[in-house]
C-alpha cells in the first residue's frame, strides 16, 4: 500500500501558537509512519515552512506543495494542528478547500461559527439548549458599566470573542473590576463578551468518527485550583484535576453525551470536537442542568490535554486515534 502524504500543519498567529506546537509534536510523534509520510509545516503571518533537518523550505501556496531535492511533494491530506487564527476559525478551511486538500477539522463556515463565541451561544440557545445570559460589546461602542452588570449580575466573566485558551478571561466580583477587565479582553480583540456566571461543575465531552459513525469519548470533570479554569490551570501542572470519568451519575452521563452528539450532528461538526458545559447544582425547585460553554474544533492534543486523555482511559492508543481521523478525512472527500 502506498503512503499517504499528510500535511501536519502547526503555528498559527495567536497568542496559542505555543499550546499549538505542543500538540503538533505530539501528532507528529504518534502518527503512524508505516501508513503516513509527515510533514510538519509551521505556519506564520509572513512565511510557511518546512524544516528538512538543516534549513527552512518555503511550501509554495499556489498549489500547496513543498519540493524537496528537486521533487515536488503534493499532499494527499492536512492534519490542522492550530489553536486560534487561522487553523480555528475557518481561514485555513477555506484555504485547503479551494487547492482541494482533505482536512481534518470541521469545515470552514462551522469553524467560523463556533470560534465566534457570540454567535455560537446565540445560535445554540435559539436551538432550546441552556446558555449563559450574553452582551457584546465591541470596541466603538460607549460602554455603561451599570448597564452591564444590571443584565448580567455579580459575578460574571468577560473575555474576548474569538480567542481560546482562556487567554484575556477575567471573573468580575465587583463594579470596579469590570473596566480592567475590559481593557484586557479588547487587547485581545476588537469584540467582547460579558456573559453571566453559572454555578456548577464543569463538564466536557470529545467526539470524533470513525466509518462514518461518531465516537462518544467518557466525560471529563474539570476542578480548577484556580477560581476558573483558565490559562494557568489548563497548560500548568498541578493547577487542576481532569478526572475521568467524570464524577456524575449514570442519567446525567447520558444526557450529556447525547446533546454533545445532538450538537456534533446540527453544528455539521467533523474531525475532534470537545463540547464543554458547566452542569448546575440541583435545587429545591431545579434538576440540574448542561449550559452549554463552548465548542472547541481543533482541542489541544498534547500529553496532557483532555481529549487524549479521555481516549487513554477507554485504552485508545493516540496512535489508532489519529490513524481513525486521518482515514476519516481521506474517506470523507
Amino acid at each position: 500500500m502506498t503512503k499517504k502524504n499528510i500535511a501536519l500543519l502547526t503555528g498559527g498567529y495567536s497568542k496559542e501558537y505555543d499550546v499549538s506546537v505542543s500538540s503538533g509534536k505530539v501528532v507528529a510523534a504518534n502518527i503512524d509512519s508505516e501508513l503516513f509520510n509527515v510533514y510538519q509545516i509551521n505556519i506564520s503571518i509572513d512565511r510557511w515552512t518546512y524544516h528538512d533537518g538543516s534549513k527552512l523550505i518555503d511550501i509554495d501556496k499556489n498549489d500547496f506543495s513543498l519540493t524537496l531535492k528537486n521533487e515536488k511533494i503534493k499532499f494527499d491530506a492536512a492534519f490542522i494542528g492550530i489553536h486560534g487564527t487561522p487553523g480555528e476559525d475557518g481561514k485555513l478551511q477555506g484555504y485547503l478547500d479551494i487547492m482541494g486538500i482533505p482536512y481534518n477539522t470541521c469545515g470552514r463556515t462551522t469553524s467560523a461559527v463556533t470560534f465566534n463565541k457570540y454567535f455560537s451561544n446565540e445560535l445554540i440557545g435559539s436551538w432550546g439548549y441552556h446558555v449563559a445570559k450574553t452582551l457584546y460589546i465591541h470596541r466603538r461602542d460607549k460602554i455603561d458599566h451599570k448597564l452591564i452588570l444590571d443584565y448580567t449580575g455579580l459575578p460574571c466573566f468577560v473575555k474576548p470573542n474569538c480567542n481560546g485558551s482562556s487567554v484575556g478571561i477575567s471573573k468580575v466580583h465587583n463594579l470596579e473590576e469590570l473596566q480592567p477587565a475590559l481593557d484586557m479582553a479588547f487587547a485581545e480583540d476588537d469584540e467582547v463578551l460579558v456573559q453571566e456566571y453559572i454555578a456548577g461543575i464543569e463538564v466536557t465531552c470529545g467526539i470524533y468518527e470513525k466509518d462514518q459513525t461518531p465516537v462518544v469519548l467518557p466525560l471529563t470533570e474539570i476542578v480548577s485550583a484556580n477560581e476558573f479554569f483558565d490559562y494557568q490551570a489548563k497548560y500548568t501542572q498541578g493547577y487542576s484535576d481532569e478526572i475521568t470519568p467524570a464524577r456524575i451519575n449514570n442519567k446525567l452521563t447520558v444526557q450529556c453525551k447525547e446533546i454533545s452528539l445532538e450538537l456534533y450532528r446540527r453544528l455539521n461538526c467533523r474531525g475532534i470536537v470537545r463540547f464543554d458545559y458547566i452542569l448546575t447544582p440541583e435545587t429545591p425547585r431545579k434538576e440540574r442542568e448542561f449550559y452549554f460553554l463552548e465548542a472547541n474544533t481543533i482541542p489541544g492534543l498534547s500529553e496532557a490535554s483532555i481529549v487524549p486523555k479521555q481516549a487513554a482511559s477507554i485504552g485508545l492508543s493516540l496512535k489508532q486515534l489519529f490513524t481513525d481521523v486521518i482515514n476519516e478525512t481521506i474517506s470523507y472527500y
